[in-house]
């Protein structure tokens, strides 16, 4: 498939859409792509906050979606 005959097929898709929020999304798509990558250059701090967080996840010290909401429901005494 050519780049032309893909944006066509885009468009189209993008035309039967009616969800705003999707529309918005699809929207500023193209603003989050750029050919430039942009390097991140981490501190220690980073670092160390990273290294923590994977310890973390390695020791099973984590909660998934569905506890984090059933916590925060609990919170706000739903």
């Amino acid at each position: 498939m050519t780049t032309i005959e893909l944006k066509n097929q885009v468009i189209n898709k993008i035309s039967q859409v009616s969800d705003n929020d999707l529309l918005m999304d699809v929207y500023k798509l193209p603003d989050n792509c750029s050919d430039d990558s942009e390097i991140y250059n981490l501190t220690d701090n980073h670092k160390i906050a990273i290294a923590t967080a994977i310890n973390q996840i390695n020791n099973g010290d984590f909660l998934t979606n569905e506890q984090a909401n059933n916590e925060i429901d609990a919170w706000l005494n739903k």
